[in-house]
């Protein structure tokens, strides 16, 4: 019998750091840790993740600055 298909002892180990695992910020369910989207609920994971931070403290200025941008453009386009 040709067993060279089968898988060696060195690939059933699980790899370093594969069982460790975090809490979804979301919706609580155990997901691996390093995942970008928890599979359970869709929800991207920033967890610990220094771009995840600068993205969230970023959001709402954003938005605001928007907003006041479009508030004047209509505010001076109706002016005239």
């Amino acid at each position: 019998m040709d067993d060279r298909d089968d898988p060696q002892d060195i690939d059933l180990e699980p790899e370093e750091g594969a069982e460790d695992t975090i809490e979804c910020p979301y919706c609580g369910q155990e997901v691996y840790e390093g995942v970008l989207q928890c599979p359970y609920c869709r929800e991207f994971i920033f967890v610990d993740s220094p771009a995840g931070q600068r993205a969230h403290g970023w959001f709402w200025p954003i938005m605001v600055a928007v907003l006041v941008a479009v508030i004047l453009v209509m505010w001076h386009g109706l002016g005239r």
